[in-house]
């Protein structure tokens, strides 16, 4: 039993995980529906591997525009698939800390 409980990931107090290290995709569709965003789709699934990719490789997270343009998708279309943000959505779905400032 203590085995499980140390695999368990570690959630700040709004919901983002603590480390990437607690990230898995079986995850995110958890996180997704407690948030109101389920089931996900293909263009979820897009917009969340981008933003985990950028956000390994300069240790921040992408803006929205930048986001639609790797992926493709419009800023509106962003939006509607993540209706509660990107940061609230995209990143928390993601894997990414909170970002300094964000309540």
């Amino acid at each position: 039993m203590e085995g499980k409980q140390a695999q368990q990931p570690a959630f700040d107090e709004v919901g983002f995980l603590r480390t990437l290290a607690g990230w898995k995709p079986s995850l995110v569709e958890t996180m997704a529906e407690e948030i109101g965003i389920s089931p996900l789709t293909e263009s979820h699934w897009k917009v969340i591997e981008y933003v985990r990719g950028y956000y390994e490789t300069k240790g921040v997270g992408p803006p929205v525009v930048r986001i639609a343009k790797a992926t493709g998708l419009s800023s509106g279309e962003i939006c509607r698939l993540f209706p509660c943000g990107v940061v609230r959505g995209v990143y928390r779905l993601a894997g990414l800390p909170r970002p300094a400032g964000c309540a």
